[in-house]
């Protein structure tokens, strides 16, 4: 066994290799992820064209729905001070009575046109955060997959890792995987095959003329920046 071929050297530490070793920064707590709002917008065009149709549809909704209680609310309200009017017509001991309880429906009515635009609001806020979220989950595998697709197109095809819990396009990302993993797999035999063409030509010296050598120069750096770009 030659020199090359021996493995390094590994020094031991009371008993552990270095790798089993912790270090001084093991000892310190992990520090927790800060996940902000910009972490949810990936895709900003596509999530928020989408967030901004469905809000407004919901105001709309929401709005009509909210007019049509209130509307119905002060009718009903009118008619009730009114049958009061005509109950203690010109009664003027009852006068101070009417008067009260009319301002008290209107402030009944004014409270509760204020709880209906205050629930729209807050029902609009939540149905849009649930929106930038459930986006985020198909922007995601999409961000995902586009930026594989630009290592590809650089000639960099590297291991792929899996989607987060809760992402979905699961099965489209899936097949994407597939397919990467099958080119990089024929990439690598191609790369393989190069090598050893490399090393059976290197195997039998002054065989070649200068030209040729020129020629498995550039083929060897072609091979080892094919490696290189598939991990």
């Amino acid at each position: 066994m030659s020199e090359k071929e021996l493995p390094p050297a590994v020094v031991v530490q009371d008993g552990k290799v270095p790798g089993d070793v912790p270090s001084k920064a093991a000892g310190k707590p992990p520090q927790r992820y800060q996940r902000r709002l910009a972490n949810y917008l990936l895709d900003k065009k596509m999530q928020l064209r989408y967030v901004l149709v469905v809000t407004l549809v919901s105001l709309t909704i929401a709005g009509t729905l909210g007019w049509m209680i209130y509307q119905q609310e002060h009718r009903a309200s009118a008619d009730l001070v009114a049958g009061l009017a005509d109950l203690t017509g010109d009664d003027a001991s009852l006068a101070e009575y009417q008067r009260d309880t009319a301002a008290d429906i209107a402030a009944r009515d004014r409270r509760l046109m204020l709880e209906m635009l205050g629930v729209g609001i807050g029902l609009t806020l939540i149905l849009s955060g649930y929106l930038v979220i459930m986006t985020h989950k198909v922007a995601g595998p999409l961000f995902k997959i586009g930026i594989y697709m630009e290592q590809m197109a650089d000639g960099r095809l590297g291991n792929t890792t899996p989607l987060r819990r809760g992402d979905m396009l699961v099965d489209f990302y899936d097949a994407f995987r597939e397919a990467h993993g099958a080119v990089r797999t024929r990439l690598r035999a191609d790369a393989d095959a190069m090598a050893a063409l490399v090393a059976a030509v290197e195997a039998a010296p002054g065989s070649l003329g200068a030209p040729a050598s020129d020629e498995l120069d550039e083929l060897r750096r072609h091979v080892a920046a094919r490696h290189k770009a598939l991990g």
